[in-house]
């Protein structure tokens, strides 16, 4: 379980990474491989392989830490830059999450460096919470991690009834319920430092907080992952929605074309006959355009051409003019 948050944000990275240098999408990039470290390096048996590497000590709890920290300042900068329209309301809270960034990174940077830790130990609460540097660094990050949460649930759920399309609509909301899980999960770690203390590491309620934490944090990444993946898949599913309605529509017009160009060829770019191979047009939405005009073309050079389309033949014709027009966004001309 401990191994999922971890992949599916590493997969999320990769089909990120075209936008790396966006400057209105790179935000997202740096959010998920930031992320991605944090939860790499969380795994124990990663922490264990790479502490010493650092240098010991449990530098790589520092390092986690701030992966985490940074990772959600930049997807809190990624969800104002998506949700909020007001320019100078976005401004403000994009310059008031660098300065929370800036202060906590250095709270809890200067909580480890005063907090002695020189065995390697990825439960940091549990071997060194008793000191008051480790405190300042736990209860630094706790709280501006929970505040982020909170903050992009907020923005997702005040910007949600002016966002176009059910796509977009669907996707903010399950960020925001994602966010919402993940200041449960950090709530868990906060119950089950104060827990152990109490009853030890190995007790029941112990036991139970370990197991509902490793659950919500790979339901929560999932449905952030989700959350992020969603408008685009629904872009994918529409565009090929579209294309398969324009490859039956060639084919519906094949006969209308073929009927009403066969006495009129100086008014067609292509002189043969279309055959049901059409739909296998390579560019099948420039075909049926072209059929389109030519079929128009026909209709305004003879009279008798209109003649030749009947009830059904109009429909087809007027559907296919219409599904064009709704995909450029204007009226299809001649």
């Amino acid at each position: 379980m401990e191994y999922v948050p971890a992949a599916t944000l590493w997969v999320l990275t990769i089909l990120r990474l075209p936008a790396a240098l966006d400057p209105h999408r790179g935000s997202v990039f740096r959010a998920t491989i930031l992320a991605a470290i944090a939860c790499t390096l969380y795994i124990p048996a990663v922490y264990y392989g790479v502490d010493p590497v650092l240098g010991g000590r449990n530098r790589a709890g520092l390092a986690t830490l701030l992966s985490l920290l940074l990772g959600f300042w930049q997807f809190r900068t990624a969800i104002l830059l998506a949700a909020v329209d007001d320019v100078e309301a976005r401004r403000r809270q994009l310059a008031f999450g660098r300065w929370a960034a800036v202060i906590a990174c250095s709270a809890v940077t200067a909580g480890f460096l005063a907090s002695r830790t020189p065995v390697t130990d990825p439960n940091l609460p549990l071997s060194y919470g008793d000191q008051r540097g480790m405190a300042v660094f736990l209860w630094t990050g706790s709280a501006f991690i929970m505040w982020i949460c909170l903050d992009i649930a907020r923005v997702c759920h005040k910007n949600l009834p002016k966002m176009r399309g059910t796509a977009f609509r669907s996707a903010f909301s399950l960020i925001a319920i994602g966010c919402i899980l993940f200041a449960l999960v950090l709530l868990d770690r906060l119950l089950y430092g104060v827990v152990t203390k109490v009853e030890g590491a190995v007790s029941p309620a112990g036991t139970v907080l370990t197991f509902l934490y490793w659950v919500g944090e790979t339901f929560a990444v999932v449905l952030v992952s989700l959350g992020l993946l969603l408008p685009r898949l629904a872009g994918h599913l529409n565009h090929g929605t579209f294309v398969l309605r324009v490859r039956l529509l060639l084919l519906e017009i094949r006969p209308i074309w073929n009927r009403i160009a066969s006495s009129q060829r100086e008014l067609i770019l292509e002189n043969r006959r279309a055959n049901l191979l059409i739909v296998f047009s390579r560019h099948a939405e420039t075909q049926l355009h072209r059929r389109l005009v030519e079929i128009r073309d026909c209709e305004m050079a003879s009279p008798a051409a209109s003649g030749r389309l009947d009830v059904h033949d109009r429909a087809v014709v007027e559907r296919a003019e219409f599904a064009l027009e709704r995909r450029s966004g204007a009226r299809l001309t001649r």
